[in-house]
């Protein structure tokens, strides 16, 4: 779990934990680099919750269980480049690591629909129903005779709900690692979040039901939006959009520290961004399309004091110009 709401953290040290994300991939990382990273991380739980936070929203070291970050400070071992390697960092701090990687990986693997990273992905269910998986996403379906479910293994989900013709008008519902959404003739969207999961109503409505407190249920209609945890729900906020704009095609900016906006783009991409701390906090607005990756980058080194340092095939540093 986060120490903190990701939105209390500092942009300057989300982007020195994008920094660390990116070193430790390089094929140069040394002993020593591993070290003082381990340092930076045990210093202060701010620089635990941005670590998660960075991993959780890039997860591309495949190699690596994103559950076992914080269990690898004991681990002399911290080479993250091959699979054999990840294995030996999961012996080193527990059976029950490897297992939830295993579990978590094999369930994405094996999901019925999935999309690969910088994929945006349409289904049409055999109810009528349409889904769409956001960039790395994955969900499994399974229609009985008395209900449509649809399960979320990963990512973030939209869906537009058909009616049922069956005879016993089954209800369809999203389950997710908080709980369970259940739709109400509409159009909404769920998303796996590090802390807690995030759903919101287009059109119609949806009643969110926490895993483990069934005492508490609330329904939200069109233009409300709301977190909830295994145990909570919490405050509804207004939804101005009319469908998400990741599935439009768009990586939408409103006012967010560039230190937020490339983690986010960083899940649609095969390689890494990263910013130094003296640009972290300089902020984002705009609608940018993500199938032109490269323009992104152009138009943020045309309105912000920063240039863009390549620093291996795959890692672009943003940096004051």
């Amino acid at each position: 779990m986060l120490q903190k709401n990701s939105r209390d953290i500092n942009p300057a040290v989300l982007a020195e934990a994008a920094e660390w994300f990116a070193l430790l991939g390089a094929e140069s990382t040394s002993p020593k680099d591993h070290e003082q990273w381990q340092a930076w991380l045990a210093a202060k739980p701010e620089h635990q919750a941005a670590w998660q936070r960075v991993e959780f929203f890039t997860h591309k070291f495949n190699s690596l269980p994103a559950q076992s970050a914080l269990s690898a400070l004991n681990s002399p071992d911290l080479q993250r480049r091959q699979a054999l390697k990840a294995l030996a960092v999961c012996c080193a701090v527990g059976l029950s690591s490897w297992q939830v990687w295993r579990q978590g990986y094999w369930q994405e693997w094996t999901a019925d629909y999935r999309s690969g990273v910088g994929e945006i992905q349409t289904f049409t269910m055999a109810d009528g129903s349409v889904v769409t998986l956001d960039t790395a996403s994955a969900i499994d379906v399974d229609f009985s005779p008395h209900l449509r479910r649809l399960t979320l293994v990963r990512g973030e989900v939209y869906i537009e709900t058909a009616p049922d013709h069956s005879s016993t008008h089954r209800p369809f519902v999203v389950d997710c690692a908080a709980g369970r959404v259940r739709a109400l003739g509409t159009r909404f969207s769920v998303r796996e979040q590090p802390t807690d999961c995030h759903a919101a109503v287009y059109q119609g409505a949806i009643n969110i039901q926490p895993a483990d407190n069934i005492a508490v249920s609330q329904t939200l209609k069109a233009g409300q939006a709301a977190n909830f945890t295994r145990q909570r729900i919490d405050m509804v906020t207004k939804l101005e959009a009319h469908q998400p704009a990741w599935s439009q095609g768009v990586l939408l900016a409103d006012n967010l520290p560039l230190s937020e906006f490339v983690i986010q783009l960083n899940r649609y991409r095969h390689g890494y961004i990263t910013c130094t701390p003296d640009v972290a906090h300089l902020r984002i607005v705009g609608a940018f399309p993500l199938n032109d990756q490269e323009r992104i980058l152009a138009v943020l080194q045309e309105t912000l004091p920063i240039r863009m340092s390549k620093q291996t095939p795959f890692w672009v540093r943003i940096e004051r110009r």
